[in-house]
């Protein structure tokens, strides 16, 4: 049987359209998939680890908040939150538990123990005087003390941590090796506090260990 000319006609035009034309029927439709969430890891291998006298530990998460004042700001935003921000590289602390810290250039971090809100207690103060940013969880805190710590430091920090030079309280931004850091010498000149980028922690932890276990030679022995 010859089909018409009509028919033939009909299949031409069909198979000459574009797909992006063909009804929506034709084109295969497949099931939506949710994104999984990223579990969750630690992030050090072990939470301390003690060598000799001393220790090394992951600090007690602290929630942390950046605040960057804005232009001509800043004495303002210091009357509003109670407090003079550091103009050195030091930590202060405040009768209600809050710490701020001289992170760079017209930037401070705040931080505070975990549960405590930070984030909305600074918000009101600092309405239309900074820009806040909720650093929580971007940062991990390694703490090293004991006898002996300061040389431990010095292997891998290339600044002068003599106590009369890295007075107790004082912060630092440096490297530690090749990792970026913001260290600070306790207040009672107990331990040095590590603070990095979380996905650097893991690398920081490693050197750190490496050296108290008597690695990088050619370096201060305790």
């Amino acid at each position: 049987m010859v089909k018409s000319s009509r028919s033939i006609t009909h299949w031409r035009e069909r198979l000459s359209m574009p797909k992006s034309s063909r009804r929506s029927s034709s084109i295969r439709k497949e099931r939506a998939s949710m994104p999984e969430l990223l579990a969750a890891h630690p992030a050090i291998p072990l939470p301390s680890i003690v060598v000799g006298n001393l220790t090394l530990a992951l600090a007690p998460l602290r929630e942390t908040v950046s605040i960057g004042p804005f232009a001509d700001c800043l004495p303002p935003l210091c009357s509003a939150l109670g407090v003079t921000l550091p103009q050195t590289f030091t930590t202060i602390g405040t009768m209600d538990g809050v710490q701020y810290t001289r992170a760079a250039h017209n930037q401070w971090f705040a931080t505070a123990p975990e549960g405590t809100g930070l984030m909305s207690r600074l918000t009101a103060p600092c309405a239309s005087l900074a820009a806040l940013t909720n650093q929580t969880d971007s940062r991990v805190t390694l703490t090293l003390g004991g006898r002996g710590a300061r040389a431990i430091a010095a292997k891998l920090i290339p600044i002068d941590l003599h106590p009369t030079v890295f007075t107790p309280g004082s912060t630092a931004l440096t490297l530690a090796g090749h990792i970026p850091v913001i260290l600070a010498f306790k207040s009672d000149g107990s331990a040095y506090d590590f603070t990095v980028f979380r996905s650097f922690a893991q690398s920081l932890h490693h050197d750190i260990h490496v050296a108290m276990n008597g690695g990088i030679p050619n370096s201060e022995r305790v």
